[in-house]
């Protein structure tokens, strides 16, 4: 059997005709003598003419094909009678009959259902029986899907695709290829590249990680995408891992970066809440196990990620609020209007009409990443300078490259150095004579970062940190353990980007988003 012919089979069995002729006629060019090409073709073929030439070619084959003999006396018993057209289209003759009402119809008109052709008319009427029962005028979307997934497979095949690439270019894990990949790096984002809160959400640290994050996309993303719609599921998706890639560089701080769509992932977790407790009156017992079910998993995911596994929490949390305001605001729902012929359904919350959703989720998060960036560059936005006379009256000058050896004889000790915006720098104190606890201030007298050791090695020291504005700096240095004596102090200024992503990989902890 040629592939011609089993594919117009599959096109007149799913009820595509025009591709079912289209195909057959193909399968009998290239195979004149094929008598099931020729047959095939018959059952799909529009005019009595066209059907009259193909058992006519079945027979010129075959003279005593059987179902060819009788196909065409039955064809000319119609032909002797009044030939019938079809209802909609006067112009077409037609064989074929509503199998419910009896009107002739046309291959174009014809819909196939589980028992056969039906004409328009008699499927609207259906339609409308079952809709004039509808609760309120209000259809339950759940048993109405708006859509077939899509953005779902594009986002998986993104997701994928970039690991794929990270893993080529030296490995997903290697922390120096996800800041080069757009990682939630903080220092790069107080230097304006904000854009990295967006590219964090489809890069991933390690095959786990990936796995993890594409398994829980398919069981939750595609029957969010079907039940909302395409557009509203990627509005949802995009906006919920915005909001995780700014919880987890507003509360984690920039001396740590993340990586991942698992605040997207918990943004579409949210969004099936959501929706389940949106219509819990609907969907009753089973909507109710639902809601259970997703509450005891976020609750299980949580409880790890604060325990054991090394995740973002924060960047879960973020997304998953975002996902439940967002899905609850934009849960559909279809109005049924039974006054119109055929019945019309509208969708009250569609995107369209629910603008000012998306308008306010970006309105905050542009509001909380002003407020993130305020409070991390040391503006003084939200606390009040810690000194009265800043710098400090007793704070003694140290140069880039110097090291310095002094005693510690009360319970802080004060420096300052001049310091430029983007200057990367390091600060480390060696003591073996107490617990060492180092602070650094911008030059308004906010805390910036600051490290403690806690007593495990009497030495603090902060590194690869990013100086996010021009100015008088301070360093503090306190005694933890009331204990003083001499310590040692070195300020270093590293040369460019390089160094302090060699460092990162070292000394700063990556998270999985």
């Amino acid at each position: 059997m040629s592939d011609k012919l089993k594919q117009g089979r599959t096109a007149a069995r799913v009820g595509d005709l025009a591709e079912a002729r289209r195909l057959l006629t193909e399968a009998t060019q290239e195979t004149p003598d094929n008598i099931e090409a020729w047959l095939e073709l018959t059952g799909v073929v529009e005019s009595l003419e066209e059907k009259r030439a193909c058992l006519t070619q079945i027979l010129a084959l075959d003279p005593d094909h059987v179902l060819a003999k009788a196909s065409l006396a039955r064809l000319e018993q119609k032909a002797a009678t009044e030939p019938l057209f079809c209802e909609r289209h006067p112009q077409v003759e037609t064989a074929l009959r509503c199998n419910r009402c009896g009107k002739p119809i046309c291959p174009k008109c014809a819909q196939r259902t589980p028992v056969g052709f039906r004409c328009p008319t008699c499927i609207s009427a259906i339609e409308n029986r079952y809709y004039s029962s509808v609760k309120d005028g209000e259809l339950n979307p759940y048993h109405r899907p708006l859509s077939r997934p899509f953005f779902c497979y594009i986002l998986l095949g993104l997701i994928v695709i970039m690991w794929a690439v990270m893993e080529l270019s030296g490995g997903s894990t290697n922390p120096e290829i996800l800041v080069q990949f757009g990682a939630n790096y903080g220092p790069l984002i107080l230097d304006g590249e904000l854009w990295r809160l967006f590219t964090s959400m489809f890069l991933h640290i390690g095959p786990e990680h990936l796995a993890f994050n594409a398994i829980a996309l398919i069981i939750f993303g595609f029957e969010m995408e079907r039940i909302y719609g395409r557009n509203r599921f990627l509005v949802i998706y995009l906006l919920s891992g915005l909001f995780g890639s700014l919880a987890s560089f507003a509360f984690n701080g920039p001396h740590q970066f993340s990586a991942g769509a698992s605040g997207a992932i918990f943004g579409v977790v949210g969004m099936n809440l959501a929706f389940f407790f949106f219509y819990r009156h609907r969907l009753g017992e089973y909507g109710r196990q639902r809601r259970n079910m997703i509450l005891i998993l976020i609750g299980i995911n949580l409880v790890l990620g604060y325990t054991i596994m090394p995740v973002d929490n924060l960047a879960h949390i973020g997304g998953l609020v975002a996902g439940v305001l967002l899905g609850y605001i934009l849960a559909p729902q279809h109005r049924v209007d039974q006054n119109s012929s055929p019945v019309q359904i509208t969708d009250r919350a569609s995107l369209l009409r629910r603008w000012w959703a998306l308008a306010l989720g970006l309105l905050s998060f542009g509001g909380g990443l002003w407020l993130a960036l305020l409070f991390w560059a040391g503006s003084g936005g939200w606390f009040s300078p810690i000194f009265t006379d800043y710098p400090p009256s007793n704070s003694q000058p140290i140069e880039y490259g110097q090291v310095i050896e002094t005693e510690l004889s009360q319970a802080s000790a004060a420096w300052t150095f001049e310091g430029k915006s983007g200057q990367v720098i390091t600060i480390i104190t060696n003591s073996n004579a107490f617990d060492a606890y180092l602070k650094l201030y911008g030059p308004d007298g906010v805390v910036l970062v600051e490290d403690d050791d806690s007593g495990l090695d009497y030495n603090a020291q902060i590194e690869a940190f990013r100086l996010p504005a021009t100015g008088t700096y301070t360093i503090i240095i306190y005694s933890l353990d009331e204990n003083f004596g001499w310590y040692e102090l070195i300020l270093e200024l590293l040369s460019n980007r390089d160094i302090a992503l060699l460092r990162i990989r070292t000394r700063i902890t990556w998270i999985d988003g």
